[in-house]
Order: C-alpha cells, then sequence, then structure tokens
C-alpha cells in the first residue's frame, strides 16, 4: 500500500476500535457522531474533516450544494483530503523524485494543492477569475 493508503487504513481502524461482535445478539445500525443517532454524508464529513483541519462554511457549502455535478463533489473531497494527483503526492509515492517535485509554473515551490490553488502566483490568480 501506498504512504496515504496505509494512513486512510489506520483511520478506518480507529473508527472500527470500538465495534465488538456479539455471536447471539442481533445487528443493528447505529451512527453515534451524529446527535440524533441517524447516519448523514454530511455527519461523516463534518466527522472527517474536524479531524485535521478546519474549512469555512463556504468550502462545505460548496461541497454539498445539490446543483453542483458529481465530479465536482470528488474533486472537492479529494482536495480536501489531499489525494489529487500533484507531484508531492506522486514523490511519496515513489513514482518521481524529490528534484521533479516542483511546481511546473516556474515559482521554484513544491508543488502540492495548497500551493496550486492558494499559494502560487501563477495559478492562484486564475481560481479568483473561475468563481465569477
Amino acid at each position: 500500500m501506498w504512504e496515504w493508503e496505509e494512513e486512510l487504513l489506520e483511520e478506518c481502524r480507529i473508527l472500527l476500535a470500538d465495534v465488538s461482535l456479539q455471536p447471539l445478539s442481533f445487528d443493528v445500525w447505529q451512527w453515534l457522531p451524529d446527535s440524533d443517532g441517524g447516519y448523514s454524508v454530511r455527519g461523516v464529513y463534518a466527522m472527517l474533516t474536524a479531524q485535521d483541519t478546519q474549512y469555512d462554511g463556504q468550502v462545505a457549502d460548496l461541497i454539498w450544494d445539490k446543483q453542483v455535478p458529481l465530479k465536482v463533489y470528488i474533486f472537492a473531497w479529494r482536495l480536501l483530503r489531499d489525494c489529487l494527483s500533484t507531484k508531492s503526492n506522486f514523490e511519496a509515492r515513489g513514482m518521481i523524485g524529490s528534484e521533479a517535485c516542483l511546481c511546473m509554473s516556474g515559482c521554484g515551490l513544491v508543488e502540492d494543492a495548497r500551493h496550486l490553488f492558494l499559494a502560487c502566483s501563477w495559478f492562484g490568480s486564475i481560481w479568483p477569475l473561475l468563481q465569477s
């Protein structure tokens, strides 16, 4: 497994740590993180994002907007989980060397999701234009 897959597996192990199976009892679905006891995708999203970094309400509204196409949901989810195909992720998986991790804009910094969407002077200037 890749390093990021091992991290996800460890998250799964932690989530399942309190699960105990009883041979003579009936199975019951119960989702404890939601206050009403019911499972919701929004509840899972809130739980997962609360573990690492807090995102503002605008990001959550974008991801859960009913008018957004599925591919946008998936892209946003991968962006928040740092699972996009960036050079830093390729280097972490051993697909490229550390010398090949620099941003293609020529700014001289490592290409990761945060850099591409927020910090890069060249790519960062494009995103505000797309919001209009």
